[in-house]
């Protein structure tokens, strides 16, 4: 193993000294590919981005594809130093929102290495210095030298992330390299990543997961397999054909995994350890998926802001069912963080606000137009609501911005409601969003998509009140219901999309409960 905890993302790819070259660290592209090959992938990479007259220091927008041409570019910038801004959609329809980025931030290039060059015209018109490298395939797999590292030292700004803008408007956060690998290593450890482990790429790159998972794999001398492609129903075949040990899927992405396994009938005895977070799981789901999959089950609790998990509900806390005493049970936190709860006026006692402090933070809000930092502060608000259990678990109400009020005054937590509808038969998607119907403040409103928003209002009614009974008292219930049988709109990044969801409501269609 190397000596001292790597700092730069090249190293953690490069993998522990004394690694074999010659032994086959990725399959992608529907080949394996040696840590020599991927080596000299970066090095070709770093090679071509200084040809094309970047220097170390200066700052990208990276367009790119969830596949090894991205992870060889993030390591190639760690080479040489680059500071990359990474948007929160990476598909060619988010034009407008690379665009709007590229005018406020001004970067010195921008890198595109997606397969679609569609927003390419738009981007040159705009002004934008447009770097492509190579044909938008794979890296050439032919030899070459490992990668120079022009840029020793951990980059400060190495990633700027964005937040989603669901709960409020978009952030530009900025993450040090430093913390990005300590991360990498943090979540790696709690989920057991080693030598031997087979590690599927489902996360996105422009997501902490696609980074943990793809960095991790390689600096543990794993094997990293990158999916054939973005659906989800062909996953649970790859999974049995390379014996992945490892998978990480969001909530509605495992909807999705368990269907299709429970219907293919696919072998998935090699999985080791199944990953999940970022959104409440459904009790059935969970439950269906251990069924499924008898392995060890970790959820992660997290922030872009933490770049990634450091709390943890561990397969000890499966088996124990912590999970079913609460709506949103998320663990424990890790040693990486300090977590401590800050009453907040007009909540219930005991409620409180998350704040966090320690060395795994962010270094602050970047305001991308004048590159000026607002730093976390001694503590950092994550703007989340929780409480403690008896057991030390950390219990999620939702977004402290996305309380509502009910219509005789007590605070409704959507996250909290969500958690128990999603669990009802008959319900494929809950949200809880406010809605003015016909007073002087907004009600909140719980919009329920499947096949039970296809019957009669008053046996809508009569399935939710039993489901929120046993879990919810009466005053955390949301005023109304409305039902739509179509599936509730989501982003590209699986995020339910609450402001168009509450665009599309019919106040006439609304059910009182």
């Amino acid at each position: 193993m190397a000596d001292h905890a790597p700092v730069k993302l090249v190293e953690l790819l490069l993998g522990p000294a004394g690694t074999d070259p010659h032994r086959v660290c990725v399959i992608a592209d529907g080949r394996p590919w040696t840590r020599a090959e991927v080596g000299a992938a970066v090095g070709r990479c770093a090679d071509d981005l200084l040809e094309q007259g970047l220097r170390p220091g200066q700052r990208v927008l990276a367009l790119l594809d969830h596949d090894l041409r991205g992870i060889t570019f993030l390591a190639a910038a760690s080479a040489l130093g680059l500071r990359v801004l990474m948007p929160y959609n990476l598909h060619a329809a988010a034009a407008a929102e690379w665009l709007t980025i590229a005018a406020a931030a001004r970067p010195d290039a921008v890198v595109h290495l997606t397969r679609d060059r569609a927003a390419v015209p738009a981007l040159r018109e705009a002004g934008c210095r447009v770097v492509e490298l190579g044909e938008g395939g794979p890296p050439a797999p032919r030899g070459g030298p490992g990668p120079r590292i022009h840029q020793p030292e951990p980059t400060a700004q190495f990633l700027i992330l964005f937040t989603s803008g669901t709960t409020g408007a978009p952030k530009a956060i900025s993450v040090s390299e430093e913390l990005v690998c300590r991360r990498v290593l943090s979540v790696t450890r709690a989920l057991d990543f080693d030598a031997g482990s087979r590690v599927f790429m489902s996360g996105l790159l422009n997501n902490t997961t696609g980074v943990i998972f793809a960095f991790g794999a390689l600096h543990h001398d794993a094997l990293l397999i990158v999916p054939t492609g973005r659906e989800i129903e062909n996953w649970p075949a790859e999974v049995a054909r390379h014996g992945i040990t490892h998978v990480m899927l969001r909530p509605v992405a495992m909807k999705r995994f368990v269907e299709s396994a429970a219907a293919g009938g696919e072998d998935l005895s090699s999985l080791r350890t199944v990953a999940y977070g970022a959104a409440a799981m459904p009790r059935g789901l969970l439950e269906a998926g251990r069924a499924l999959m008898p392995c060890s089950w970790v959820q992660g609790y997290g922030l872009s802001e933490t770049f990634g998990p450091f709390c943890w509900l561990d397969e000890a806390g499966h088996r124990d069912r912590r999970y079913r005493g609460e709506p949103y049970c998320v663990g424990r936190p890790d040693e990486t963080v300090e977590v401590r709860l800050e009453p907040v006026a007009g909540h219930p006692g005991g409620v409180g606000e998350v704040l966090v402090r320690g060395p795994g933070l962010m270094e602050g809000y970047l305001d991308i137009a004048s590159g000026a930092l607002t730093p976390p502060g001694d503590w950092l608000r994550t703007g989340d609501l929780a409480s403690w259990s008896r057991h030390g678990d950390l219990l999620l109400k939702g977004r402290k911005a996305g309380a509502l009020l009910s219509a005789d005054g007590h605070r409704i937590y959507p996250e909290e409601v969500e958690a128990v509808l999603a669990d009802v038969p008959g319900v494929d998607g809950a949200v809880v969003v406010g809605v003015a119907a016909g007073g002087p403040a907004e009600r909140p409103v719980a919009c329920i998509s499947g096949a039970l928003a296809g019957c009669r209002p008053a046996t809508v009614r009569d399935v939710v009140c039993r489901a929120l009974g046993p879990v919810l008292s009466r005053e955390k219930w949301p005023d109304l219901l409305y039902p739509v049988p179509a599936p509730l709109p989501t982003s590209t990044n699986d995020k339910v999309m609450r402001a168009e969801i509450r665009r599309r409501i019919d106040v006439a269609a609304l059910i009182e409960l």
